[in-house]
């Protein structure tokens, strides 16, 4: 984890997300409309904690994944309606081990989940994901800001939350979870491959129509 955030609390606020992982490490917008939701990150934003974000399973959303990632939320507005668009901040992946609170929002004690960096095909795996994504950002409108953020990055986990995050518009939540849960990052970042791959197949095949 960051510096900041060594020292892992016992007991984190849950923030569930409805159809969307968060890859760490990374930044990602996220809208918030439900009130508990919303007290939920008023109160993170006042204190500066952390919270654990998960996705919600789409078999049965009152349930979220036992996976999921530590967070910092920023809060960028309030819209006229009270729905929140905020950003979080991801660092590290965590599992959750126990729910202690339901209300006004939930509240879980969890731990720390380290990916394992060790694949002794990692460079091969980070090569190979980077010229699928090259390829399918070639096929899309102009997207330089990601781009750049692709070719400037050599942390294996960086690339494969980006790729995740930016470019798998078709991976259903269940694939995107059987990422996350992923611990070697060289794995993570194959099959990131392979999905981009099938993204590309898929949008060169509506583009010849």
């Amino acid at each position: 984890m960051t510096e900041a955030h060594d020292a892992f609390p016992d007991e984190l606020p849950l923030l569930p997300l409805r159809g969307m992982v968060v890859f760490p490490p990374c930044v990602v917008p996220v809208a918030v409309s439900r009130p508990a939701s919303i007290r939920l990150v008023d109160e993170a934003v006042a204190s500066g904690s952390l919270v654990v974000v998960s996705a919600q399973r789409d078999d049965d959303p009152a349930q979220w994944y036992a996976v999921g990632a530590s967070a910092l939320v920023h809060r960028l507005v309030r819209l006229h309606d009270g729905t929140l668009r905020i950003a979080l901040q991801a660092f590290d992946r965590v599992v959750i081990d126990r729910v202690t609170q339901q209300e006004p929002y939930p509240r879980v004690q969890a731990r720390h989940l380290p990916d394992r960096l060790d694949n002794p095909d990692m460079t091969t795996h980070m090569h190979e994901a980077l010229a699928r994504a090259r390829e399918l950002l070639d096929a899309l409108p102009p997207n330089e800001e990601l781009r750049a953020q692709l070719e400037s990055t050599d942390d294996p986990r960086h690339l494969a939350a980006l790729m995740a995050s930016m470019l798998l518009v078709r991976a259903t939540l269940a694939e995107r979870q059987e990422l996350l849960e992923l611990t070697d990052v060289g794995e993570r970042l194959a099959r990131i491959g392979a999905l981009l791959a099938q993204e590309l197949a898929i949008l060169r095949g509506h583009l010849r129509m």
